[in-house]
């Protein structure tokens, strides 16, 4: 799972932030409600009739 920061845009996986405790190494922000989680886009059916 990536997450993005939304401070800079700096996407980074869920070991990374563990490993910096949370804190953004590219704008040095260090809060945890910074951080979103990145979801690979859905692909929607529509079934017509």
């Amino acid at each position: 799972m990536s997450y993005v920061c939304i401070e800079c845009g700096h996407e980074v996986d869920y070991d990374y932030l563990v490993k910096n405790k949370l804190k953004c190494t590219k704008c040095r922000e260090k809060r945890s409600n910074i951080w979103v989680k990145k979801r690979p886009p859905v692909s929607k059916t529509v079934i017509a009739r």
